[in-house]
């Protein structure tokens, strides 16, 4: 019976030592160009050759992956907007900087070819879209608007 158990808990110890590291991400615009690569990544066996699982939790922007961060529900952040996370943490938000896909925005603003709105100046009284609140899309906004001194 002893032998048995002995057995048992080096099998449980073995068994754990095997297994793979889990990493919870979260991940903003799935698909996206640069937001891609950790889907792309797990189903071509990439991370689970070098012992890594993913968890991936998909978001519907840079905002709410940068709050998932700032909770500690998940460990990293992919697709965040490098000014949403400066402005975040220069606030004092527990946040690192660990690699960059790119620098600066990739947001474009654009408007129907026969839309009056011909610059931010012309946005005055009407809709504008972004991401989500908090994200770096939602804070180009806001600046443009305030340097334009219009409300939008």
């Amino acid at each position: 019976m002893k032998t048995a158990a002995v057995a048992f808990a080096f099998s449980v110890i073995a068994s754990a030592a095997l297994a793979d590291d889990a990493i919870k991400l979260a991940v903003g615009a799935r698909g996206n160009w640069e937001t891609a690569a950790a889907e792309l990544g797990q189903e071509a066996g990439f991370f689970k050759r070098h012992g890594v699982a993913l968890e991936i939790l998909y978001t519907q922007g840079s905002g709410e992956t940068q709050q998932a961060v700032i909770s500690g529900s998940v460990a990293i952040g992919v697709g965040l907007g490098t000014t949403s996370v400066m402005a975040a943490f220069a606030k004092g938000a527990p946040l690192r900087v660990i690699g960059n896909a790119s620098t600066g925005s990739s947001e474009f603003w654009y408007v129907a070819a026969n839309s009056p709105v011909q610059s931010m100046k012309d946005a005055g009284g009407r809709t504008i879209g972004f991401s989500t609140t908090g994200s770096s899309s939602h804070m180009e906004v806001l600046a443009f608007l305030k340097h334009a001194g219009v409300d939008a």
